[in-house]
Parts: structure tokens; C-alpha cells; sequence
């Protein structure tokens, strides 16, 4: 890991982009998790940061925490966390605005309670899954502030699993000059 990272810093200083070659984002995001006969939409933040070793073609770090949790029947649900590196390649800038796609391996943790009748203690399922996360969306800079842009996305989180995670984010990014 230390090496890709080396490597990606080493590449990246060699290629002049128009924003700089770092940048972050701060995002918030509703998901959909359909699992069974239930669906879920609880809330989550997220952080990107990364670097481009390309014009438009970047390296990213993500991780994502969840903030609320969604009631479905006799459970609750929660998008405990999840993190993960993605590749993120995106349009030539036409009027301030950008398309991207961001393909990346992401491991997540969800949260399902279940209340059972009677004063019986609640029963709790955390659990793992690893998969890719596939983003697509579009970016605007801001006119005031030139190295910021609002961005937003439409998420898949894909685990092969009977369950399905869908999310719409919407996100603060910052570029370096």
C-alpha cells in the first residue's frame, strides 16, 4: 500500500492539471437498501480525498459513516461505515460542469435490528460485505470560489448479495490550486 501511494504522489507531481493535483470532498448521501421484502433509506457522510495521476483520471481514498438510521417493519437498519480506493475518470470541463464515473472496491458494515414481542431484549445483526462501488454523476464549479465545486452523484454499493444498496449523494469539493 505504502508503494501505490509513492508511486501515485510520484506520477501525479509530474502532470500539470487545471485544478491541482489534490482534492477533497465532503458529501452526505441517502441510501436504499433493499433487503428481503424491506427497504431501508438511512443517511450517511462521506470523505474523499485523492489525486490525479492524469488529466481527468484520479486516485481516491474514501470512507463513509453513517448518520441515521430507517425503520422497515419490526427492524431498523444502519450504514455503520464503509471505505474502500476507486478510480475516478471524468469529462474535460465544458461551462464549469463535469461528468464523472468513479469504479472502486469498497468493504461496508450494516446494522439490522430486530425488536422481538414481549420484553425480550432486541436482537442485533452486523455485518460485513466487500464488492465494488460504482459512482455516476456530475460536478459544477462554483463562480465565486474557483476551487470549489457541488457535486451529485447517483452510488451502487454491489456485495453479490441478495441485498441492494443504492444511494444519492450530494457533495462539497475542494481542488488545489
Amino acid at each position: 500500500m505504502r508503494w501505490l501511494i509513492a508511486c501515485v504522489l510520484a506520477v501525479s507531481s509530474s502532470f500539470a492539471v487545471a485544478d491541482g493535483p489534490v482534492y477533497a470532498e465532503l458529501q452526505f448521501g441517502a441510501g436504499g437498501v433493499d433487503n428481503s421484502d424491506l427497504s431501508f433509506y438511512p443517511t450517511f457522510g462521506s470523505v474523499n480525498v485523492g489525486v490525479y495521476v492524469l488529466p481527468n483520471f484520479g486516485i481516491e481514498l474514501f470512507a463513509d459513516s453513517g448518520l441515521t438510521t430507517d425503520t422497515s417493519g419490526d427492524f431498523e437498519l444502519e450504514m455503520e461505515q464503509a471505505y474502500g480506493i476507486a478510480a475516478r475518470f471524468q469529462s474535460p470541463p465544458i461551462r464549469g460542469t463535469q461528468g464523472y464515473i468513479v469504479l472502486g472496491a469498497v468493504n461496508f458494515t450494516l446494522d439490522q435490528q430486530a425488536s422481538s414481542a414481549g420484553a425480550l431484549p432486541a436482537s442485533s445483526i452486523n455485518e460485513d460485505f466487500t464488492g465494488a462501488r460504482v459512482s455516476i454523476g456530475v460536478m459544477q464549479r462554483l463562480e465565486r470560489v474557483r476551487n470549489m465545486q457541488v457535486s451529485f452523484e447517483y452510488r451502487h454499493y454491489n456485495a453479490g448479495e441478495p441485498l441492494r444498496l443504492d444511494a444519492l449523494v450530494l457533495g462539497l469539493r475542494f481542488n488545489t490550486p
